[in-house]
C-alpha cells in the first residue's frame, strides 16, 4: 500500500511528543491522542525503545496503522488508521 501525505499535511498534524513522559503514562496519553484526534496524525517517540514498544502496543490494541516517514528516524510515527 502507498500512503501519500504531503509536506504541508505532515506539518499541521496534531502531534503528541513523548519527550520527558513517564512510561507509566505512556499508555492512557497515546490511546487518548489517536481516539479523540482525527487521522493522521504524528506521535513523536523519540530513541527510547520502551517508548517504542509501549506506542505500537496500543496502536496494535487499535488496530491502527503507522509508517515511519523516513528510514533515518524511527523516533517519529505517522499514524493513518
Amino acid at each position: 500500500m502507498l500512503l501519500f501525505i504531503t509536506y504541508f499535511e505532515i506539518s499541521v498534524m496534531q502531534t503528541l511528543d513523548l519527550h520527558g513522559i513517564k512510561h507509566s503514562e505512556v499508555e492512557a496519553l497515546v490511546e487518548n491522542f489517536i481516539l479523540v484526534n482525527e487521522r493522521p496524525l504524528k506521535i513523536i517517540t523519540g530513541s527510547s525503545n520502551e517508548m517504542k514498544k509501549l506506542t505500537h502496543q496500543v496502536l496494535k490494541k487499535y488496530n491502527f496503522k503507522y509508517i515511519y516517514p523516513n528510514d533515518f528516524n524511527l523516533g517519529e510515527l505517522l499514524i493513518y488508521d
